[in-house]
């Protein structure tokens, strides 16, 4: 049997771990064995040892290269910080819920990763997972200190506990949207939401 390249084992890891993460976003990770992946990636199971030591690492390897759209929103919206806060505020929280109602991808990773649900096959992960959590937390801070230092915000609003809650309502909304089915995935209420909480917010 001749020896694969480099680029056929590159494309046989990335086919198990889209293969991984469909499947344990549809079904749950207690519900699907290793053999299970390997024989819809139509592999053998040691192919997918050859590349994974075992579900542990694999998991580990798919949250890494999982994708989420907090960090490129973020970016996207420091561009246009310094004009109008509140507004690269919106837009961030806008741009990451859109994201969710129109990439299956981003939804698989929430279902799988991001809910608040205990599971015990991500033990290992929590610490990870929980900092990314505080990233958004810290992400929304940021536009609020500068809305603050432009006066669009009360003097007396405390900030820090401001963007734990926008977090909190960023994530129940996702959550939401995640959860529904593709086919009727709508960002429209949690838009509403949005533009009520940021009319609340300007001074």
């Amino acid at each position: 049997m001749p020896r694969r390249t480099k680029e056929e084992a590159a494309l046989t890891r990335e086919a198990l771990l889209q293969t991984a993460m469909r499947l344990y976003a549809e079904q749950g990770i207690h519900a699907v064995s290793l053999k299970q992946i390997a024989a819809a990636c139509d592999v053998t199971h040691g192919a997918l040892y050859w590349h994974f030591r075992n579900r542990d690492d694999l998991l580990q390897q798919l949250y890494l290269a999982a994708e989420q759209p907090y960090e490129s929103q973020y970016i996207e919206q420091r561009q246009s910080v310094k004009q109008d806060p509140l507004k690269a505020l919106e837009d961030y929280l806008t741009g990451v819920v859109n994201a969710y109602a129109h990439y299956e991808a981003y939804c698989d990773t929430y279902k799988l990763f991001l809910t608040r649900s205990a599971v015990p096959e991500l033990i290992a992960l929590q610490e990870q997972i929980e900092e990314g959590r505080q990233q958004v937390v810290d992400q929304i801070h940021y536009f609020l200190k500068q809305a603050k230092k432009e006066k669009q915000l009360s003097k007396k609003l405390p900030i820090k506990s401001a963007a734990k809650v926008l977090a909190d309502v960023l994530d129940s909304q996702v959550h939401g949207i995640a959860f529904s089915a593709s086919e009727s995935r709508t960002a429209s209420d949690a838009m509403l939401l949005i533009g009520l909480l940021m009319a609340g917010l300007r001074a």
